[in-house]
């Protein structure tokens, strides 16, 4: 129930190629999957590029075990705390190693695709889209 006076909100689904336009708007996402340790979610800077997402990270961290095919999910968002609005999209798939050795070092260089954290960050990982959806409030 809403308030008197509040205003009328638009709650809707989003088509998949505005989702991935706003995928391609972002540069930071959480990637989620099922470890052996139980559900994990984390950071990543990334880009979206010929259709799959693709981001860096370090050979022996917690991201690594991905570097052999495995779902994950995917989500990138943002919100309005004041004005109470946003979006969210979500994009499920396969990810895995990056593996051609002619765009590796292009990759593991790429400006956009710089880690945040500090060290060597030279496993290239790539999302492979599968099912993409989002949702906004506005």
């Amino acid at each position: 129930m809403t308030s008197p006076g509040a205003p009328q909100r638009r709650f809707a689904s989003l088509p998949a190629t505005e989702c991935l336009a706003l995928v391609r708007s972002r540069t930071i996402g959480r990637v989620g999957w099922n470890s052996p340790d139980g559900p994990q979610i984390l950071p990543v800077t990334y880009v979206l590029r010929d259709g799959v997402i693709v981001f860096r990270t370090a050979p022996y961290g917690a991201l690594a075990e991905l570097r052999d095919a495995h779902r994950v999910a995917f989500e990138v968002d943002e919100f309005d705390l004041v004005a109470r609005t946003g979006w969210t999209v979500l994009v499920r798939g396969t990810i895995e190693a990056a593996a051609n050795p002619e765009e590796l070092p292009r990759l593991q260089t790429h400006e956009e695709l710089i880690p945040w954290a500090p060290g060597a960050r030279n496993l290239v990982l790539v999302i492979t889209p599968a099912h993409v959806t989002g949702r906004v409030i506005e």
